[in-house]
């Protein structure tokens, strides 16, 4: 049933939440810690594909 103002969207919301703990689910859990590893990871890969490619674009022009 779609709610027609938003103390109904509110209190369908409230209700879910209530639900939701009741069941033993926590609708808001902490925030996980920030791994920065991740995001070494991601940059160390786009650096190699850029090198990767530079690499290939500039043999095209080397004669050996």
């Amino acid at each position: 049933m779609a709610a027609q103002s938003v103390e109904e969207e509110l209190q369908e919301l409230a209700a879910l939440v209530r639900e939701a703990e009741a069941l033993g689910i926590d609708p808001w859990p902490p925030d996980k810690p920030e791994r920065p590893w991740s995001r070494w990871a991601l940059g160390s890969f786009m650096v190699i594909l850029m090198l990767s490619a530079v690499s290939k674009v500039l043999f095209r022009f080397v004669k050996i």
